[in-house]
């Protein structure tokens, strides 16, 4: 998780660092650096850099926590780790410093290539166009990283949810409810039973007030919940201590109904209605 891909990544730019030592040993005023540049940034060899250094970099910061987590628990891994860390080679730098530098240096690469851009005397050079491209491949090879990462941290936090959740409500939800519980209705907690969040894709998740009519208060009452939404789905949970609790929740009988409506915490994007307003009533700012 730490290390993925490291010594690919070393290859790479230990063979950067040997074409430029190399460059300028020929010459100390260098001229034309642009050929030099595509040799890393382009064709077969920038997309193998570019796949190397997300899979480099996509788990660093949850491998990290992880390390930190065991350090804690593990005095002898901690008084191992700081002995190492004492090591003249580290620089007096922690393992947590040394990790990220693989992401520093991807940040850098455009910045360099910008300025030397900016240094060059016209825009019709081949030596410019060469500097151009190598600026584009390191900013699309910083994005691509940018992506990994996000989408493993993403699908790291989907996995501590789904192990922090709590579906014991269901069974006494469903079991409390009055008359108004139907097929669809014991359906639908069958599959809340089963359900695994780490199968989709995260795309947002946050705290939301969620407006119920309350059935002891002839008001609407503000409920304070975590909201997850999915590729195809919302799920709404309480947060509960360190737990996610997943229920049905109950609401008094809107206008023209007798019995107390039913609150899915699970709803399917495929049937969701938006209005542009949610408290308005006009179907032209109704959209599926």
């Amino acid at each position: 998780m730490l290390f993925t891909s490291w010594e690919d990544m070393l290859e790479i730019h230990g063979k950067f660092n040997t074409t430029l030592k190399r460059k300028r040993k020929e010459n100390p005023v260098i001229g034309d650096i642009g050929s030099l540049l595509l040799e890393i940034f382009d064709g077969e060899t920038a997309e193998n850099f570019k796949k190397v250094a997300a899979a480099c970099c996509a788990r660093q910061q949850i491998g990290l926590k992880a390390l930190k987590e065991r350090r804690e628990k593990s005095p002898k891994l901690n008084a191992f780790l700081q002995e190492a860390e004492q090591d003249p080679v580290c620089r007096r730098l922690q393992i947590q410093d040394m990790i990220p530098m693989a992401m520093q240096r991807l940040t850098k690469y455009p910045l360099m290539f910008s300025k030397l851009c900016h240094c060059s005397d016209s825009t019709e050079t081949e030596e410019y166009k060469s500097i151009q491209r190598a600026l584009e491949m390191s900013k699309e090879i910083l994005n691509s990283v940018n992506y990994s990462k996000k989408e493993a941290e993403d699908n790291q936090r989907l996995i501590e949810i789904q192990g922090r959740l709590d579906r014991s409500s269901l069974e006494k939800g469903i079991l409390s409810l009055e008359k108004g519980v139907d097929k669809a209705d014991i359906n639908f907690i069958n599959e809340l039973r089963n359900l695994d969040l780490t199968t989709h894709k995260l795309m947002h998740e946050g705290p939301l007030h969620w407006r119920i009519k309350s059935s002891k208060q002839k008001s609407e009452v503000l409920q304070e919940v975590q909201l997850v939404l999915l590729n195809d789905m919302v799920v709404i949970l309480l947060k509960q201590d360190d737990r996610f609790v997943l229920k049905n929740h109950t609401s008094s009988s809107y206008p023209g109904k007798s019995e107390r409506v039913i609150l899915r915490p699970v709803i399917k994007l495929n049937n969701l209605i938006i209005r542009a307003n949610a408290a308005g009533l006009s179907k032209n700012n109704e959209s599926r």
